[in-house]
């Protein structure tokens, strides 16, 4: 006799748009033994940590959503921060997620016992038993803080953008702000008209897009609310855009990729001082790094209070910064817009699975998975957005979704009480990586920039085929890529599917 599937307990590592979609998708299925652990004291992930001036996200709104869910409650082009926040909160109440939350609750340590379970452990001291762990900690919940000499010497305020302190007076103040990425590019023009003088620190320069951002008339938002079928139209619409977006990112080579590579380079060319315009000009191709769409801080950096400054900073002093020129920028307030340790997922978590394997270990040259979603060696673990996921410009709401639907293929089995386990084998996952490995050598992301993109071991952690060929992936698991283990004293007459009966399975017997 099997065990029943309700039986199995899913633990759910995040409550950010990955964690949810996981949730919901389970939920759906009928499994009801779901917990969610969730460091912050509320839903949302990233959107719930980050709230500086500005903060929007650089995808449309209209696909900023669950394909099941889409909302008129958006009143701009780009979502802004708060309104992602509050729908992500309606999406927790309305699919009762709220219930199977742990807020406030870390996930220290997580363990495999050797029999299909996982021993897991949170910073607060509770403990929990699951059988299946679903990773949902997304890539940016670890602020990046550079590497630079005297940086706790600085007498002023210093803070991180990802760590916004709500009572920072920036009123008349000597600003300096590290970096020119997405996040500085938003928060620039949100500041530079309440400071004395912003000073940019920038390392390298970034391809811009227009955005074309513009409020949504509150008439359309209610003719949307009255007509559900056109808001799932436009959702579809739009993702469509974005799919063409980046395959022309992506091979560089179609009509759509130069065009867009003349709408940055004419927007670049409305900076009207041409030294400025000189430092702002990127040495690389449009799509090495992700590409921002903004429209308002090319007029930002030409205000009279603004400068771009190019030479390396050197040191950190009391009074502010000093660069490879000699000269020194004094400074009030210094703002980190650095970014995130894109490349942790769910580290500093202590991750231990089959026979003491140490993820630690098993990634200290670099973070790989099989399909984006497995390791080899830590069975009924699995990730959300995990290495090699579609991580460019395109959703990561999308890529949750699909990857649950592939992941409730390939767990069902266990869910149903016939294996204990599965893990994808060491030689598929080689594979897959060597694959990886070789159609990235084609691709926009190794034309020379230094990218977050980039991993410890040098390549390029991003889905390098078409999105069209990652759904196609998804679609159904390769048997042959996992091997499934049964658990102690259960008959080995019993099978997975039907597709078992024949090749190559990788399915052991345990017992």
């Amino acid at each position: 006799m099997t065990a029943a599937k309700s039986q199995s307990r899913i633990a759910i590592v995040g409550a950010g748009f990955s964690g949810m979609a996981a949730a919901i998708r389970l939920l759906q299925a009928g499994q009801e033994n779901i917990v969610i652990y969730e460091k912050a004291d509320d839903v949302g992930g990233t959107w719930h940590h980050n709230r500086y001036p500005g903060l929007c996200c650089d995808t449309p709104a209209k696909a900023y959503v669950y394909s099941f869910e889409p909302t008129a409650n958006w009143s701009s082009l780009y979502p802004k921060r708060d309104e992602i926040h509050d729908y992500c909160r309606f999406v927790a109440e309305k699919y009762g997620l709220i219930p199977r939350i742990r807020f406030g609750q870390e996930i220290c340590r997580a363990e495999y016992d050797g029999s299909g379970h996982w021993q897991l452990e949170t910073r607060q001291g509770l403990k929990d038993t699951a059988d299946v762990v679903i990773m949902a900690t997304g890539v940016l919940h670890h602020p990046y803080y550079p590497d630079i000499t005297g940086m706790d010497t600085f007498a002023g305020a210093t803070v991180h953008t990802a760590c916004w302190d709500d009572d920072l007076d920036l009123s008349g103040k000597r600003v300096g702000v590290i970096g020119t990425g997405a996040t500085a590019v938003q928060l620039v023009p949100a500041i530079v008209d309440q400071v004395g003088t912003l000073t940019v620190f920038q390392r390298s320069a970034q391809w811009i897009s227009p955005s074309g951002n513009k409020n949504t008339p509150q008439e359309r938002r209610d003719m949307l609310r009255r007509n559900p079928e056109l808001m799932f139209d436009e959702y579809h619409r739009v993702m469509e855009k974005i799919e063409t977006l980046v395959e022309g990112l992506r091979t560089m080579e179609d009509q759509f990729y130069r065009d867009l590579r003349d709408a940055c380079q004419a927007h670049l060319e409305t900076i009207t001082d041409p030294e400025l315009r000189r430092k702002m000009t990127p040495g690389y191709d449009p799509g090495c790094k992700r590409l921002i769409f903004a429209d308002k801080f090319y007029p930002a950096i030409q205000k009279e209070n603004a400068d771009v400054v190019i030479d390396a900073i050197q040191q950190i002093e009391p009074a502010g910064i000093r660069t490879a020129d000699g000269a020194l920028h004094e400074l009030d307030v210094l703002i980190l817009a650095t970014g995130y340790r894109m490349h942790d997922y769910m580290r500093p978590m202590g991750i231990t699975g089959a026979d003491g394997l140490a993820l630690d270990h098993v990634w200290e040259k670099g973070a790989f998975a099989h399909r984006g979603m497995t390791v080899p060696g830590f069975p009924n673990m699995f990730m959300l957005v995990g290495p090699n996921s579609p991580l460019t410009n395109y959703p990561v709401i999308a890529v949750a979704e699909i990857q649950m639907e592939y992941l409730m293929q390939l767990i069902q089995p266990v869910l149903d009480g016939r294996y204990a386990s599965v893990c994808a084998t060491p030689a598929a996952t080689e594979k897959f990586n060597k694959d990886l490995v070789e159609a990235t050598a084609n691709t926009v992301w190794t034309t020379g920039c230094d990218s977050y993109y980039i991993n410890d071991a040098g390549i390029p952690n991003v889905w390098p085929w078409s999105i069209d060929e990652f759904k196609a992936s998804m679609q159904a698991p390769e048997l042959s890529e996992y091997l499934y283990e049964r658990p102690a004293g259960l008959s080995a007459e019993v099978t997975v599917q039907k597709q078992l009966q024949t090749g190559t399975t990788g399915l052991r017997e345990r017992g």
